[in-house]
């Protein structure tokens, strides 16, 4: 008797496991932005003018490394993605990246280096919706600081759209993809055609 009942208990601990398993969740995806860490290489020039992107604002719960999607005023987190880092950094990488190849007459970075004076980039993103219908919107303003103190700061901001699939965490990534590709030529556009040198104080 007491053998039957260890047998019994083996088969319900295998049948739990089995359970178990089948009913796991798929494994974690990481995501990053395409054309994230593709800007610029090699030696810079003295006397390149240097452009600093700093780090993209944008609210809270944008702000993490949750790739959300929007219906009404919920937001739905997805349970198996994530960005590799958190989403501001991830668009900055980008917009760096984008700037520096669209304009390779700068060095463009996300830290000047020590001792220089660089023109500077201020970007803030407000919005930035992936609705389950497929509507991706961004809205965003920037400034451009000019290294030359007596030169006036420019303020510029815009608002966009675009539609694809977001019924799965690829699609909801490309998306956000587009909208900080997008981003990223309308800041390369209004900057100026010429910026000043960065130079080292005296």
């Amino acid at each position: 008797m007491i053998a039957v009942r260890k047998s019994l208990s083996l088969v319900a601990s295998l049948v739990l496991a089995t359970s178990v398993a089948g009913c796991s969740s798929p494994p974690l995806q990481l995501y990053t932005l395409a054309g994230a860490g593709t800007g610029q290489n090699g030696a810079v020039t003295p006397g390149t003018p240097i452009l600093e992107v700093r780090r993209v604002q944008m609210p809270d719960y944008l702000d993490t490394q949750d790739i959300l999607t929007r219906n009404g005023t919920a937001l739905a987190r997805s349970p198996n993605g994530r960005w590799a880092e958190r989403l501001s950094d991830g668009v900055t990488d980008v917009l760096a990246a984008r700037i520096g190849v669209s304009r390779p007459d700068l060095f463009v970075t996300e830290q000047a280096p020590l001792g220089t004076t660089a023109n500077r980039l201020l970007v803030t993103i407000t919005r930035l919706d992936i609705s389950l219908s497929g509507t991706a919107t961004l809205e965003a303003h920037w400034t451009v600081i000019p290294a030359d103190e007596k030169q006036p700061e420019q303020t510029y901001r815009a608002s966009f759209s675009t539609t694809g699939n977001a019924s799965s965490d690829a699609g909801t990534v490309a998306l956000v993809n587009a909208m900080s590709q997008q981003l990223a030529t309308r800041i390369t556009n209004s900057l100026p055609a010429t910026l000043l040198a960065g130079t080292s104080p005296s």
